[in-house]
């Protein structure tokens, strides 16, 4: 099992600033936490800031809940940078952050329901909103305090407290600014819309290809097969021949969209992940600042013990970065 010590030297970088940048220190400079980054990510390292914690039974602990798609905890960047964020603002708390992760849905539950039983953790950060999520029944039925990183899935009529971008707008960002180079035939690329994320881009993609007089199109590919994928995409563009751009729900999924897509097509994603930078050409994508949401769920966790009605959600703004993927259409040659 790979430790800090193996990150930092893949990274290039000392044990101690391997650790900093980790925990979200801002004396660490954007591209030696890239470094680090992908070298985590190379690794599959997993920081385990909790063991200590659970050994000794101790309560100032926040338990953060990752999604039960395991690969793509380890590929996409957006988990690793919000765990930063959480870190950096728990341990100026003096709290610890203890990770429930799992390879299906059981273990991922079985894990959550560990921490309850023995490390006594009566706080969460689910960092992902999912319809129909029995992790959340299992933290409501046990009266655990709980976080959402993303708009949260109506359950029994009422709303834990969150953090989110507004999605719908971002979604729909995302598309007037391919309206506005050129593009009328534009299809969005999702994996999973049971994730409230990818619906609401979704849905914020559909809404201005209506308002706009133009046919929404859409396609499902998980990439796990990577094959298969590569001719059912292959396949929609042979459908569509007039689609000129995609609007891809994340980075890592337009990345893989890239290598099978013709130059031709233009690319808007979602994070402005650094894998959104090494792409070729680099990914347009919209900065929706996981650090930043990171730190305001943990501020939300450590409120957990207030009347959760006084929590009001948080929106933290999205920004376009715009760089070399999408074409402008409107160039007069």
């Amino acid at each position: 099992m790979a430790t800090i010590r193996d990150v930092a030297r893949l990274a290039g970088v000392s044990p101690s600033t391997a650790s900093r940048a980790l925990r979200g220190n801002p004396v660490i400079s954007a591209k030696t936490r890239q470094k680090v980054e992908r070298a985590m990510q190379q690794l599959h390292y997993v920081p385990n800031f909790s063991a200590q914690n659970l050994a000794n039974n101790e309560n100032n602990t926040i338990g953060v809940i990752l999604p039960v798609d395991h690969h793509e905890i380890f590929t996409n960047p957006f988990f690793l940078q919000a765990l930063q964020g959480i870190n950096a603002k728990s341990t100026e708390q003096n709290f610890m952050v203890a990770l429930a992760t799992g390879v299906s849905q059981q273990q991922l539950l079985a894990n959550v329901e560990f921490m309850l039983a023995r490390g006594r953790i009566d706080r969460f950060i689910l960092l992902y909103s999912q319809i129909n999520d029995p992790v959340v029944t299992l933290l409501q039925q046990n009266h655990a305090g709980y976080v959402v990183i993303g708009k949260p899935a109506a359950t029994d009529g009422t709303m834990p407290p969150y953090i989110d971008t507004d999605n719908l707008a971002a979604g729909r960002d995302a598309t007037h600014f391919l309206l506005a180079h050129g593009h009328r035939h534009i299809a969005f690329l999702y994996t999973d819309l049971t994730k409230i994320v990818q619906q609401e881009r979704l849905t914020g993609y559909q809404q201005v290809m209506i308002q706009q007089g133009e046919l929404p199109l859409s396609l499902q590919e998980s990439f796990i097969d990577y094959a298969q994928s590569n001719q059912h995409v292959t396949e929609f563009l042979q459908q569509n021949p007039q689609i000129t751009a995609f609007v891809t729900s994340d980075d890592l999924l337009g990345l893989r969209l890239q290598q099978i897509v013709s130059k031709q097509i233009s690319l808007i994603s979602f994070n402005n992940s650094f894998t959104s930078q090494v792409a070729h050409p680099s990914l347009t994508s919209i900065d929706v600042f996981p650090v930043r949401l990171g730190e305001g769920a943990a501020e939300l966790a450590l409120q957990l013990d207030q009347n959760t009605a006084d929590l009001q959600p948080i929106i933290v703004p999205h920004k376009i970065i715009v760089r070399h993927s999408v074409r402008d259409l409107t160039t007069k040659k």
